[in-house]
Parts: C-alpha cells; structure tokens; sequence
C-alpha cells in the first residue's frame, strides 16, 4: 500500500495517538489530527486526506456528529470506523469497519477495503495535489477546477515529474494520437494548467517547457533553467 495522508478523528486526541497513530506511521502514511466536527472539516477541506478514520470507541454519540458533518461536507472521502462494541457500527456510517482489539494487519486490510471504491483518487507531488474523483487542483491552498483533458494531462506530468516529455508522447498519452503537425492543442491546455498552477503563467516553476523536445513536471522551482519559458 502506497503511503497515505490520513485524517485521524476522535474526541481524545492523545489516546487516538496511543492506540491507532503508531500502527499509521509504521506504515510510512502521514497523519493528521481532530477532535471535534469543526476541526475536522476544516482539515478535510485544507488537506485533502486519502481517508478520514473515526475512533468511536467510548463515546458513539460525538463520533455520530463527526460523521454527519463529515456528510454535509460532500468530499466523500473514504472513512473507517473504529469502534468496541458492534452496536456502535450500526449506528455510524463508513465505508468499512474495525472492532477493538485489533491487529496491524487487520488495520491495513481494513483501510484497503474503506479505498477500494476510490483507487488512487488524490494524486500528490510536492504541494500539489489532485482530485480525480472531483476534477480538482489544490496548490497553496486554492482549488481550481480542471476539465476532463486538463485532468488527463496534469496527472500525466505530475506521474512523470523530473522527466522531459516530448510533444509526440503527450499527443499519444492524452489525446489518443501521435499526430504532432499542429502543436496548438498542446500548447492551449497547458496554458490553462499553467493559469491554475502557476503564480506566474507567464514564469512557470511547474510546469516547464522544454525546447526542442516538449514539457517537463517540477516538484521544486528550479534555481536557473534555461529551459524555461
């Protein structure tokens, strides 16, 4: 499992740290903390976590408000469920379940199943992050909505970030074709990338072009390249 950006929810936030938090660095995945509907929304909407985890175990009724403001929010971001007694699942809405105790291997096998419906929704390279499901970039905190083809085309240069792609491979890549008699397709969406992106679409940091050749992904501004235009 590839590491994850959990959201980690529970009225006592030092014993969600004590019981569940070891087990999710162990496993190299990110985690972030609430412990109240409030907090927990705003995080979810700053962050854009891979899966929220709600550790009902004695205290179902503050779990229960978690849950349905994480409902109103409509992310429809995958949730797990923690909880001691079976009752509490009933009463709780997830996307998967996990009764105490429990063991690290039923753990991950548990947020496996909370992510099957969503396989690799978000998307993250350096402080970008994409949103497959909704269509959307984060950077810095501001989201941007992308078009089907825009969302093709980001996810191909940020899973292919460091390396120089040439126009003929994003032709065949995004658009279905190797026919590179008329580059302006290319060169109008990412214009629009570089608008929903860049602080400066004119003196692009991520995405770079690369003459002669096409397009290269940054995760980090470069100190001095050339390339760049």
């Amino acid at each position: 499992m590839n590491s994850l950006l959990v959201l980690l929810v529970e009225g006592d936030e030092a014993a969600a740290r004590g019981v569940i938090e070891p087990i999710l660095s162990r496993r190299k995945h990110t985690v972030i903390y609430a412990n109240d509907p409030y907090t927990a929304i705003a995080k979810a909407h700053a962050e854009w976590p891979d899966l929220v985890v709600v550790n009902a175990t004695g205290n179902v009724c503050h779990a229960q408000r978690i849950c349905e403001a994480l409902d109103r929010s409509n992310l429809e971001i995958p949730r797990l469920i923690v909880s001691d007694e079976e009752t509490q699942q009933e009463q709780l809405q997830g996307n998967a379940y996990l009764r105490l105790p429990f063991s690290p291997r039923q753990l991950t096998y548990r947020i496996k199943k909370a992510l099957s419906m969503q396989p690799g929704r978000f998307l993250r390279v350096g402080d970008i992050c994409v949103d497959t499901l909704k269509h959307a970039v984060k950077y810095r905190g501001q989201v941007n909505h992308l078009t089907p083809r825009e969302l093709i085309l980001l996810t191909y240069l940020m899973k292919n970030a460091g390396r120089d792609i040439s126009r003929t491979e994003l032709m065949q890549a995004v658009w279905g074709t190797a026919y590179v008699g008329d580059t302006r397709t290319i060169e109008v969406h990412i214009r629009w990338l570089r608008c929903k992106l860049e602080e400066d679409p004119k003196h692009p940091q991520h995405i770079l072009t690369v003459r002669r050749v096409g397009y290269r992904f940054e995760v980090t501004p470069p100190e001095d390249d050339s390339s760049q235009s």
